[in-house]
């Protein structure tokens, strides 16, 4: 059996994905925006719903598993009440990020969804 994680790493990494969420949730943002829904044909925005669904599911997975990194630590041995509490703060910020990149891949699908059926013209 191979050596553990100690907490601090499990925070390490908690805190670097963390960071990473930012840049998914960056992507996450700009995969869903339309400058001018006329530009293309609706055959265009059906082609694009397989690509914002990846774009979600992955600016989705990043701040998850930065949450998960950070409930391991809060799960670590041996306990520490600095790293515990940091782990908390690591977790509070990752859980908004998910529910942000949640909300912007949806709505990203839907856009899509809805132009690829009625593109304006």
């Amino acid at each position: 059996m191979g050596k553990q994680w100690s907490g601090g790493t499990w925070l390490a990494l908690a805190f670097a994905l963390l960071g990473l969420s930012l840049v998914s949730t960056y992507f996450a943002f700009i995969s869903g925006f339309i400058f001018d829904p006329d530009d293309h044909p609706s055959s265009y925005y059906a082609a694009r719903i397989p690509m914002h669904l990846g774009v979600m599911v992955v600016s989705v997975l990043v701040p998850a598993l930065s949450a998960a990194a950070s409930v391991f630590s809060i799960l670590a041995t041996p306990r520490k009440t600095l790293r515990i509490a940091t782990s908390v703060i690591a977790l509070l910020l990752a859980l908004p990020a998910v529910w942000l990149c949640w909300v912007l891949g949806i709505a990203a699908i839907q856009q899509a969804i809805a132009f690829a059926d009625h593109v304006p013209i």
